[in-house]
C-alpha cells in the first residue's frame, strides 16, 4: 500500500484535506490537519492551531515553537517512510519542512496545493517552488503560467470550494454573520471591531460561524447577549446560503460565502509594520479572493484603519446586493475545469505522483 503524507496547516487547508481523504482509496495517508480530516478518521500528529499563525510581525514569538513542530514533521515523514508528501498551502511551514525532507530523502515526491501567490507578491518565490516540488497543483486558472516557465509540472485543478457552496436556499432570511477569521490573532483584531459595528447595523439573527476550537475564545469576547455561535460545518452552511449579510475576514471564507450567494463586506488589519512590509510588496490592487478573481471591486474591502466600526456600518447600509449577487454567479466557472470535478482532479493528480515510485 503507497503512503502518503499530508500537511495542512490551516483552516482552509483542512477543508482541502478532507475532501482528499474521501476520494482517496487504498492509500495510507497520515499527516497532519484539522478537524475536519480528523472526522475522516485521519490522527494529526499535532494540533494545526500551533502554526496557524497570520503576519509577518506576528509570527515572531512563536518561531521557537514552530521551528521544532517542523523538525519533528520530519522526522515523522521519513519514519512512516513516505511515498509522497502533499503540503497544502500554509507556505511559511510547508516549505520548510519540505527543503528538509528532499535533504534527507531526495526519492519522496513533493506534491503542493494552493500556488503561492506570486502574482500578488514576491513572483521569485516561483522559481525556488520549482526547484522544491515536482508538481503543483493550482486552484486558480490563471496561475499555471507563472511556473510552467521554470519547468515545474504544474495543473489547474479547479477549487473543491465550488462542490459544496455553491448556489442559495431560495429566500434569504434576516441573519447577519460575523466572521472574524480562522486564527486566533484574527479573531482577537476583528471580532471586537466587528462587534462594535453591530450597533449601526440591524438585524433579527446574529450568527458567528467558527472552528469548534476557536469557540472559547469567540465566547469570551462576546460575552453575554443573543448572538449565536455555530461551529458545526452543516449548520455553518445554512447559514451562508439563508443570511442576508455577512461581515468576513479577507480569506477562503469569501469564496465560500460568495458562492453560497451570501452578500458581504469585506476587512482586515494587521499590525502597522506587517501591513508595512506587505503594502510594499504587494502587485495587486484587492486583498479579496473574490475581487481577485473576477479582477474588479464587487465586494468593498475594509483594511487597516479603514476598517473601523463606522466605516463597516456605512459600507453594509450602502451595498448594491443585486450586484453582488449578479457578479458572484460568474464565480463558478472560473473556479473549475469545465467537465471536471476539483476533488477528483486532485485525486488523480495524487494518485498518478505515488504510482510514479
Amino acid at each position: 500500500m503507497k503512503r502518503l503524507y499530508i500537511i495542512a496547516g490551516e483552516a482552509s487547508g483542512d477543508f482541502l484535506g478532507a475532501g482528499i481523504i474521501d476520494k482517496l482509496k487504498g492509500v495510507n495517508i497520515k499527516g497532519i490537519g484539522g478537524k475536519l480530516m480528523e472526522s475522516k478518521g485521519f490522527k494529526s500528529l499535532f494540533d494545526i492551531n500551533d502554526i496557524s499563525v497570520g503576519g509577518l510581525i506576528e509570527v515572531i514569538p512563536h518561531i521557537l515553537k514552530i521551528k521544532r513542530l517542523i523538525n519533528k514533521t520530519v522526522d515523522d515523514i521519513l519514519t512512516n517512510k513516505a511515498d509522497a508528501i502533499l503540503t497544502i498551502d500554509s507556505p511559511g511551514f510547508c516549505f520548510r519542512v519540505a527543503k528538509k525532507v528532499r535533504k534527507r530523502d531526495p526519492k519522496i515526491k513533493l506534491m503542493h496545493l494552493v500556488a503561492p501567490s506570486v502574482w500578488a507578491w514576491r513572483p521569485g518565490r516561483a522559481k525556488s517552488v520549482a526547484k522544491l516540488y515536482d508538481q503543483l497543483l493550482t486552484l486558480f486558472d490563471f496561475e499555471p503560467q507563472y511556473f510552467v516557465k521554470y519547468g515545474l509540472k504544474t495543473t489547474f485543478v479547479g477549487h473543491p470550494v465550488v462542490e459544496k457552496f455553491a448556489g442559495a436556499n431560495g429566500e434569504k432570511e434576516d441573519i447577519l454573520l460575523l466572521m472574524p477569521g480562522s486564527r486566533t490573532q484574527e479573531i482577537k483584531t476583528l471580532l471586537p471591531i466587528f462587534l462594535k459595528s453591530l450597533e449601526n447595523i440591524e438585524a433579527k439573527r446574529i450568527a458567528i460561524p467558527t472552528l469548534p476550537n476557536l469557540e472559547p475564545l469567540v465566547k469570551a469576547i462576546i460575552g453575554a447577549g443573543n448572538i449565536e455561535i455555530v461551529s458545526d460545518e452543516d449548520e455553518k452552511l445554512k447559514l451562508y446560503k439563508s443570511a442576508k449579510l455577512a461581515i468576513v475576514a479577507s480569506g477562503t471564507a469569501t469564496l465560500q460565502l460568495a458562492l453560497s450567494e451570501c452578500p458581504m463586506v469585506v476587512c482586515y488589519k494587521l499590525s502597522w509594520v506587517s501591513y508595512w512590509i506587505v503594502r510594499s510588496l504587494i502587485k495587486v490592487r484587492f486583498i479579496s479572493l473574490v475581487n481577485i478573481i473576477l479582477g474588479e471591486a464587487v465586494v468593498p474591502e475594509l483594511i487597516q484603519k479603514d476598517c473601523s466600526p463606522e466605516k463597516i456600518s456605512i459600507a453594509a447600509s450602502k451595498l448594491n446586493v443585486d450586484v453582488q449577487l449578479k457578479n458572484f454567479k460568474k464565480l463558478r466557472t472560473k473556479l473549475i475545469a469545465e467537465g471536471k470535478i476539483p476533488s477528483e482532479e486532485i485525486a488523480t493528480a495524487i494518485s498518478q505522483c505515488l504510482n510514479e515510485n
